[in-house]
């Protein structure tokens, strides 16, 4: 998520826009302090860029508050990435848990209750993308076995133009929604805040397309860059898999799949 300020330092609201989707994200999920909310709320109404993640959020948000539970447990893998999630959030809470010294200015404790509601903050925040992403999973899964195999064929078969053949990697939907919520793109070469922008409009991804995750992964036994990105309809999305050699004139595309259930169609 957003890197948050030390306990001595001042929190500084970004001037934005563009803002960054993890920010908006954190703002509407309410993990950021009350003051900096205030001020970046009117910021973020008066972008529309930032207000279309917002109505994706929430849409994903009742899209999940409606939906269906299914009687199928998750996969295993699934099962033991949660299991593992919540043993480290037990040790985390653990190790931050142990007991204030005996003697404690006003002004140390105002520091440690303040900590301590930060990681609160970040701790909700990591389980809630954790639901989205497993509840994501759950609904792409039930759809695949749904539909017939000509249906997901047209769905795998969207990609982008590239200038050298992708070979074919089937990466599977549990990696690929990993990145969801994340910002953690890594190329090759030189990087900067418009490499990821450039390896994009390389595969032909419109310039405005919201980026909902990105991350490394390894597919085929090498590194790969997995970029997820936002179709307008809650809980569905396009995910692009390219080599971290990625960048304009370079696509490196190895897959492009759309995962989630389709949209209303009436």
């Amino acid at each position: 998520m957003t890197d948050r300020p030390s306990a001595d330092e001042p929190t500084r609201v970004p001037a934005g826009p563009p803002f960054l989707v993890d920010l908006v994200a954190d703002l509407h999920a309410g993990v950021l302090p009350d003051d900096i909310a205030a001020q970046l709320w009117p910021r973020v109404r008066a972008d529309p860029e930032a207000m279309r993640i917002v109505a994706a959020l929430d849409a994903t948000r009742a899209d999940l508050a409606s939906a269906q539970a299914t009687a199928e447990p998750p996969p295993p893998a699934v099962t033991a990435a949660i299991e593992s999630t919540l043993a480290a959030i037990r040790a985390d809470t653990g190790a931050s848990g142990a007991a204030a010294p005996p003697v404690e200015s006003i002004e140390d404790a105002r520091d440690r209750q303040r900590d301590a509601r930060r990681r609160r903050g970040m701790v909700i925040a990591s389980i809630a993308a954790g639901i989205i992403a497993v509840l994501t999973l759950v609904i792409a899964v039930s759809t695949a076995t749904m539909s017939s195999q000509g249906d997901t064929d047209r769905a795998d078969d969207t990609t982008a133009p590239a200038s050298t053949p992708a070979p074919s990697v089937e990466v599977q939907v549990g990696a690929l929604l990993s990145v969801l919520g994340r910002d953690d793109a890594a190329f090759t070469g030189q990087n900067g805040p418009d490499r990821l922008q450039r390896c994009l409009s390389a595969n032909g991804v419109a310039p405005r397309t919201p980026v909902v995750g990105s991350g490394r992964l390894t597919v085929g036994g090498g590194p790969a860059v997995v970029i997820l990105l936002s179709t307008g309809v809650a809980g569905r999305f396009d995910a692009l898999v390219v080599d971290p050699s990625c960048d304009t004139g370079t696509p490196a595309t190895i897959s492009r799949r759309t995962l989630g259930a389709a949209g209303p169609t009436g």
